[in-house]
């Protein structure tokens, strides 16, 4: 694929022209089940170039899936047209790095037969009704594979290739008892087949459906509030324009003239850490081939930087920080890796709060620019350290940017969210809206 990606970028220089090449790889397995025996098996496998040219200050991007000579010249043609047709941008240039930079990843393990896959993911369906009657259907199972590699060249010498492997399952429980109704998935995910947790994701979806069968509503009011990791992750992520230049130029961040200043509690501290040891996966680097290293964005609760890439950068004049996305087939973004809400002065738990374990919406009631969220959520009312009641059907309302202010650390130890991409601790926000009963 090298060469092939070379030669591309032969006949961008013919054009006097800059560019940049990202080729993608996959293959698949993913199989599911539904009344005992396997519902959906699918083997696939996909391959695309994309490739961005800059010509005169203006950028132009096009992708193939065919690796031909006319489609490549196509390729190539297509860019430059789309090029010509753009105004002219100072900001965005290739950036002048050279030599390569290689992570792949390999994870010895034993061949698995077909037959044991096939059993096991049968097993994601038939564990979760054997264990409950009341179990009515599972409807998301699954079993996945997948292979991916990727590669980028860029037209100054830089060049990077990529590759890992994951696997992943998937259970849930809907259950039915005497006209209640009550639903809850689970999943994990890992590099080795071997190292899979199968009972987990069967017995966490019937823990949460069961108790979900109890739920009742809540009186309408204000509450203190503990998301689960894996809530607080969507939450957060669904605000990450706050962290982001590239929202600043598009006037979408209500952070964009706060750095330096105090945007949160005093006692929180973020950090984008692309090489987390606890992290499913390290990022060693971004997408215009520039090595990935640790960024504070908050500390002691002021915003001390923004992600960027060499565009972002460009225009606020800076340098980049590491963080440039784009896809074989996208425009050059920013996003950013692993994120770590560190916290000090840990306070008492209150002797009542709700524990938000499931968001229904989110990004549908969520307004990016004013950090306004209204959101459908379930899960347990805690007093006095135990779990008193389970809730459901009740709206929770906010403001992100009101809340992180008030914020209080109530733990010490890092807690991951399910797919290892989110670390934070212990956290309760105080004064959320509910919209119950009443």
């Amino acid at each position: 694929m090298k060469k092939i990606m070379e030669k591309v970028l032969n006949s961008v220089a013919d054009q006097k022209a800059d560019g940049d090449l990202i080729f993608s790889g996959s293959k698949s397995l993913k199989m599911s089940s539904q009344k005992g025996s396997i519902s959906t098996y699918n083997v696939s496998s996909s391959q695309m170039l994309g490739i961005r040219v800059i010509k005169e200050g203006r950028v132009g991007i096009s992708y193939t899936e065919a690796m031909d000579d006319e489609s490549l010249k196509l390729l190539v043609k297509q860019a430059l047209q789309n090029a010509e047709m753009n105004e002219p941008n100072e900001h965005e240039t290739i950036l002048d790095l050279k030599g390569q930079l290689t992570d792949e990843a390999i994870y010895p393990e034993p061949p698995v037969d077909i037959s044991i896959k096939t059993a096991r993911a049968l097993s994601l369906e038939e564990g979760v009704k054997t264990l409950d009657p009341r179990v009515v259907a599972v409807p998301y199972n699954s079993y996945a594979e997948s292979e991916y590699s990727s590669q980028y060249l860029s037209s100054r010498g830089r060049g990077t290739s990529y590759q890992d492997k994951s696997y992943s399952i998937t259970s849930s429980a809907l259950m039915d008892d005497k006209g209640k109704k009550s639903s809850y998935y689970d999943f994990h995910i890992a590099h080795t087949f071997e190292a899979l947790q199968w009972n987990k994701v069967i017995e966490t979806s019937l823990l949460h459906a069961r108790n979900l069968l109890d739920e009742k509503s809540l009186p309408t009011g204000k509450y203190n509030v503990r998301f689960s990791e894996d809530s607080l992750k969507s939450l957060l992520e669904c605000f990450s324009n706050f962290y982001s230049a590239k929202s600043a130029m598009d006037k979408l961040n209500p952070w964009a003239s706060s750095l330096g200043e105090l945007v949160m509690s005093k006692d929180l501290t973020i950090i984008d850490e692309p090489a987390h040891p606890g992290a499913f996966r390290a990022t060693r680097f971004d997408a215009e081939g520039v090595e990935a290293t640790s960024l504070t964005l908050v500390e002691n609760g002021t915003l001390k930087a923004f992600i960027h890439n060499s565009m972002t950068a460009s225009f606020y004049k800076t340098k980049t920080t590491g963080h440039a996305y784009r896809s074989p087939s996208t425009s050059l973004q920013v996003s950013g890796t692993h994120f770590v809400v560190k916290g000090k002065n840990k306070k008492p738990m209150p002797s009542k709060y709700l524990e938000v374990i499931q968001m229904d919406g989110l990004y549908s009631g969520a307004n990016r620019v004013t950090g306004d969220f209204s959101v459908g959520v379930k899960g347990y009312v805690w007093e006095h350290g135990q779990k008193v009641m389970t809730f459901g059907g009740i709206t929770l309302s906010g403001n992100l940017i009101e809340i992180l202010k008030n914020v209080e650390v109530v733990g010490e130890n890092l807690m991951a969210s399910t797919d290892q991409s989110f670390f934070a601790v212990p956290l309760l926000f105080h004064g959320l809206s509910v919209a119950g009963t009443g």
